[in-house]
Formats: C-alpha cells, structure tokens, sequence
C-alpha cells in the first residue's frame, strides 16, 4: 500500500511537475484518476466490485486534491518562478523541498480511508498476486540498480538527472555536465542499502495487509495500520538508511543550488517561464469545474 501512497503523487505532483509541456500537464493531471485505477488493478487484480467502488472514491479524492491542494501547488511553482532569475542557496532550495514535503504528507493523510476501505476488501488471493508483481519489479530494479557496474549505475544517473535537468534549462553547458558527474560520484545514494529498504517496505507492505485481512478490522482500526504502514515506510528505524536519506536530501539542496549557480541567464529565463507556466496550469486545474 506504500507504493500506492507514492504513486498517489506520482500522479499528481510528479506528473505534473516534472512532465513535459502545460498541455501534457493538464491532460497527465485529468488522467491522473485513470491511471490510478489502472495501478492497482495490475498489482492487486480488482474483482469487479472493488474495481467500482475504487472507481467512485478516487473520484471524490482527485475532487478534493483538484479543489484544495493545486493552489498550493502553484503557490509553489511561482514562488521558484521568482527565485530562478538569480542564484539560489541551498538553505532556500531546502525550504521548497520542505514546502512540497509537507503538501506530501497531507496527501498522504487524506488517502488513508481510501486506502484503508480498499485494503479492508483485498482477499489472501489478491496478497498473493501482489507478491508475484514485486517479484517482477524487483528482478527490474536488480538488473538496473544492483547488478549493473558501478559505472553502469553511474552513466544511467547521470543520463537521469540531465534529462530531467534540460526539461527546465535546455540543453546543459558542459561545466554543468562536468557537475552532475561529480556529484553522482558524491552521492550518499547506496544500491544496497536502497535494496534492502526496498524489501523492508515490500515485507511491511504484506504483513499490514495479511492482518487486515485475516483480522478483518473496522474502517477506524483499518486506517491506524495504514497510518502506521505509512509512517514506517516514510521515516525508517533503520539508523543506516535513516542516515541516507538524511544526506541525500541535503545533497539535492547543495546540487540544485550549485546546478542553477552554473546556468546562464537564457537558461534561467527558460527555467522561469517553464515554472510560469506550472503555476497556470495548476490555477487553471483548480478553477475546473
């Protein structure tokens, strides 16, 4: 259920955000619900009458994030707009992380009766086929993540954080290139470690939704297991991957900061109306009826 917690912003934030043109924006966001649907189908394989009931209650969440959160989201997005024209520190690049985090959790807070009400209807059989979609996706992340060469890794994060990079500045100068490199080489990030976190939380995951299941628990009781299952995946006892995602945070403010102290003006213009246009899209979104 973690993983539809997160695909849950996927669907909204990242979609949106971090997609291509507003008019890809727009239509990401107004699929968003299908989509949804479309996830938990794969991995959960709905029955009919979960599938509409799924149906009726992301309607009424995409509803409430579409009229409560999307400006917020566009306070945001204008707020970096601003910012972009000159250089950024990272104290400033972590405040806006911290803003989107904190739009993430309640996100998340609201999606716990959803999910709960959902988990509250799974059947062992339904547990089972999550466990083979796992199974599949973990044999992926191996073969790209743990696998691979270091150098391997290395070139796929550096092509990732580039592409992701030029959607907002263009085409990246070569001393912006030069940084990226070395701040992958930097990087805190642990394949290993992220494995394992990656198996705690599947583990987690089945073991929140085998007691639901066999317990069968009210609605109220339902939703303080999720709420639990969210909060470990989110925050890990781990001390080692506590750790790691401590750094990697304070590295994404220090390497967006540095990236955008590289950019030049015709970037950061491009970098501005990019957010600009964000921030419309999410105000036109909000103001759909």
């Amino acid at each position: 259920m973690q993983r539809a917690c997160r695909y849950l912003i996927v669907a909204t934030l990242a979609v949106s955000v971090l997609s291509g043109g507003c008019s890809t924006v727009r239509l990401g966001y107004d699929q968003a619900e299908l989509l949804l649907r479309w996830w938990a189908d794969r991995h959960l394989d709905l029955d009919a009458s979960q599938a509409r009931w799924l149906k009726d209650e992301l309607r009424q969440f995409h509803l409430w994030h579409r009229q409560t959160q999307l400006p917020d989201y566009a306070d945001l997005a204008a707020a970096m707009a601003r910012q972009s024209s000159d250089d950024i520190s990272p104290d400033k690049v972590c405040e806006n992380i911290d803003s989107a985090l904190a739009q993430f959790d309640l996100l998340l807070r609201q999606s716990v009766p959803l999910l709960a009400g959902l988990a509250r209807q799974l059947e062992s059989q339904q547990l089972q086929h999550l466990r083979r979609r796992f199974a599949e996706e973990d044999r992926a992340w191996r073969e790209k993540w743990l696998d691979a060469a270091r150098d391997q890794r290395s070139r796929q994060r550096v092509e990732d954080w580039t592409e992701r990079a030029e959607s907002y500045y263009g085409r990246l100068k070569r001393d912006q290139r030069d940084f990226i490199f070395q701040a992958v080489q930097r990087s805190s990030w642990d394949p290993q470690l992220s494995w394992e976190r990656r198996q705690a939380r599947q583990q987690q995951i089945v073991a929140t939704l085998e007691k639901i299941i066999r317990q069968r628990p009210s609605q109220s009781q339902a939703e303080v297991e999720i709420q639990g299952l969210i909060e470990r995946s989110l925050r890990p006892d781990d001390t080692r991957m506590a750790a790691m995602q401590r750094a990697l945070q304070q590295e994404a403010c220090t390497n967006l900061a540095g990236l955008h102290q590289l950019s030049s003006a015709e970037q950061r213009l491009r970098a501005r109306d990019r957010l600009a246009s964000y921030e419309r899209d999410f105000r036109q979104l909000a103001a759909k009826r």
